[in-house]
């Protein structure tokens, strides 16, 4: 399928938010970034930056969308299941904390304080095409971290490399829990080495 140019430019307008964002957090929280840097780095008014977003946040939630997904790619190009792909989605946020310590921190914080989790938007084909060229991602924005989860739980359960006293649900949700939690944990104690603090929480799960 084609895409047209307006499709295209308003993709590449909305990643371009996405990514002055990310290079001005830094450490900071999201909530010290003011909109009207963000759209100083892109060369837009406030109002096109609130067309796209209509609350500030919602950059936090676009980011996610396109996490999973490059976590999704990346974990079929590897091959990993099971552990090791719980593992690697881990290893991602620590890598990327590296890189943008606050963008986790503030999407922590931003979730503490909605009722529930609040809906990941699918990205466009304009996005998908502009983040992968060339590369097939039939069926990428359909992906959460929900499923990806749930398929590495499948497989692990498979394997029988769960401990007896958690079903796949409870696993699921706990694997949610230590995404943030062990994040968190690691910060309150000053540590910047997350990856200690994810293995330490999945070794209560792992048989």
């Amino acid at each position: 399928m084609k895409l047209s140019l307006r499709e295209k430019k308003k993709a590449k307008t909305k990643l371009a938010l996405l990514h002055a964002s990310l290079n001005l957090i830094g450490e900071r929280s999201f909530r010290q970034v003011p909109v009207e840097e963000i759209c100083q780095q892109v060369d837009v008014s406030k109002v096109t930056f609130f067309k796209f977003f209509p609350q500030k946040e919602d950059v936090l939630i676009f980011f996610m969308s396109v996490w999973q997904a490059q976590c999704f790619l990346e974990l079929v190009d590897a091959g990993k299941r099971g552990w090791e792909g719980v593992r690697h989605i881990y290893g991602k946020v620590a890598e990327d904390a590296r890189e943008q310590p606050g963008i986790m921190l503030s999407l922590i914080s931003f979730l503490s304080e909605q009722k529930m989790h609040p809906w990941v938007p699918k990205l466009t084909e304009a996005e998908l095409s502009l983040l992968f060229p060339e590369r097939d991602t039939h069926g990428v924005e359909e992906v959460t971290l929900d499923q990806i989860f749930k398929r590495c739980v499948k497989e692990i359960k498979e394997e029988k490399e769960l401990v007896d006293q958690v079903t796949a649900e409870e696993a699921v949700e706990l694997l949610f829990s230590i995404f943030y939690g062990a994040f968190l944990s690691a910060h309150l104690f000053r540590s910047t080495d997350y990856m200690a603090y994810y293995d330490m929480h999945l070794k209560l799960l792992r048989r």
